[in-house]
């Protein structure tokens, strides 16, 4: 996931603005294992290391009710913050926020939105990393598309986790997709790509 993000289509070629557009980076299903054991680490160690843009904000979303705070402590045993580190892992928190919010439910994504204008700018790029399960997958980016888009910046959308079950239902989740989301706007990431595969390589022998 460290070499996605770095990756020039979300940081570099970005128009400037004079400096004043941050980048917004927000975390669907911030509670969740896969936010506090991997995504939370990475964005902590790219924004340590200054991979990402100083402007750059971080928005958690989720269904519990935490505060920063909280999140915080969920994450800290993953976090690796090294001797000498402390002041820049503050710096790190300091530009995290977080929404609580249902993903069926429009108006919370509207919320969303509202959030994200006060944390950025109408010009803002968006990022949403969608640590959820595939169930909601369609929901949550339709969800996306209606209410929280980039106004005057771009949008990217990261999808985590098995890209449908079989191929049926990869192509359903494909043709949702295509019809929410320029394939640019698109970064898939598939963990479970080839594990039916790997598991019966003895079989396959």
């Amino acid at each position: 996931m460290k070499d996605l993000l770095e990756a020039p289509a979300f940081w570099d070629d970005v128009p400037s603005f004079e400096g004043s557009a941050p980048h917004i980076f927000v975390v669907l299903g911030a509670s969740g294992d896969l936010a506090k054991k991997k995504i939370y680490p990475t964005l902590w160690w790219l924004f340590r290391d200054r991979l990402v843009p100083e402007n750059t904000m971080f928005v958690g979303y989720a269904r519990s009710g935490l505060t920063v705070a909280e999140l915080r402590e969920k994450c800290q045993q993953y976090m690796k913050v090294k001797e000498g580190e402390q002041e820049r892992y503050e710096q790190f928190w300091g530009v995290n926020h977080y929404v609580r919010g249902s993903y069926d439910t429009r108006r919370d994504f509207e919320l969303l939105d509202q959030e994200m204008q006060k944390v950025g700018t109408a010009r803002a790029n968006r990022i949403f990393y969608l640590a959820l399960p595939p169930s909601v997958f369609d929901v949550v980016t339709s969800n996306l598309k209606a209410c929280c888009m980039a106004s005057q910046g771009w949008s990217r959308v990261i999808i985590e986790k098995p890209f449908g079950k079989d191929s049926e239902s990869s192509a359903k989740l494909s043709n949702h997709l295509a019809s929410l989301f320029k394939e640019e706007e698109l970064y898939r990431i598939d963990h479970y790509l080839g594990k039916e595969m790997v598991q019966n390589l003895m079989t396959l022998r």
